[in-house]
């Protein structure tokens, strides 16, 4: 008798405990399960989305809510293939934002108060000015240095006749100058050239608005007209195709700054010119 309720006991002991050992188990806490590696990366909320035509002139989609401005920069950099400079101040801004196909440069004055642009424009009326940089700053901030992005080879210098000359041989030089007359005042540019080589006319607008000329190419056209009060950007177009000038605008005010003047060759012209 004694075996059997021994035995008894030890068999309701060992099922008790299978009991308990089940029920404990039923009431732990849940493991913790590892997420996928990109699990996180999908989960994350986006706290920007940027759209972007892929042509100039360029259109701007922008939704974001407090977006560190650093990574708009530089994704809008990236798609425009063109550096994207902050000044220190708008390197630690967030914005929230939501625009809709507006033009770049209002873009970018949603992200900075006093943002600015390089372009590239050729003298062929049917190319769009290229952007080939931007700048972020905040007010009161310097701005970039003019030779931040646009930069050349050392300036041409351009000699005429003899420097010996004596002082009739100097007048009659003068004398035969006087068909090219270029002035600059406010932004605007007047010129009055009678069969005049471009290069020569290129180099005394240089001169005159105060910008490095810039000699790729050995040019032979000749300019014969005359131009009153136009923007740099109208008389480069009315010269030559083959003109390059690079201007920055302050999108704040609006104002456009020459920044420099080359010639390049034509598109189908063998590399035969002055570097």
């Amino acid at each position: 008798m004694q075996l059997k309720f021994a035995q008894g006991w030890l068999v309701s002991a060992l099922c008790g405990g299978a009991l308990l050992s089940a029920a404990l188990s039923l009431f732990a806490a849940p493991q913790r399960k590892t997420l996928p590696a990109g699990a996180k990366t999908v989960a994350a909320k986006v706290a920007w989305k940027l759209k972007l035509s892929n042509e100039p002139p360029y259109l701007v989609s922008l939704k974001a809510e407090k977006a560190p401005v650093t990574e708009i920069a530089a994704a809008l950099g990236r798609r425009l293939n063109i550096p994207a400079l902050l000044s220190p101040v708008i390197r630690q801004q967030r914005v929230t934002v939501d625009i809709s196909d507006a033009p770049l440069e209002s873009a970018l004055l949603r992200l900075a108060p006093q943002p600015y642009i390089d372009y590239e424009l050729s003298g062929d009326p049917a190319v769009q000015p290229k952007p080939i940089s931007l700048y972020l700053h905040a007010l009161n901030e310097p701005p970039p240095s003019e030779s931040a992005i646009v930069k050349g080879n050392a300036e041409s210098i351009l000699i005429e006749g003899d420097t010996e000359e004596g002082m009739a041989e100097g007048e009659r030089k003068k004398k035969e100058e006087e068909p090219l007359r270029v002035t600059f005042n406010k932004n605007q540019v007047s010129l009055r050239a009678k069969q005049q080589p471009l290069i020569v006319v290129l180099h005394e607008i240089a001169l005159k608005v105060d910008i490095p000329f810039e000699m790729k190419y050995e040019s032979s056209e000749v300019v014969d007209g005359e131009f009153n009060n136009y923007t740099m950007e109208q008389l480069v177009r009315s010269l030559s195709p083959n003109i390059r000038l690079y201007q920055r605008t302050d999108l704040s005010t609006s104002e456009t700054r020459p920044l420099r003047l080359v010639l390049v060759p034509p598109a189908n012209a063998q590399p035969t010119t002055k570097m």
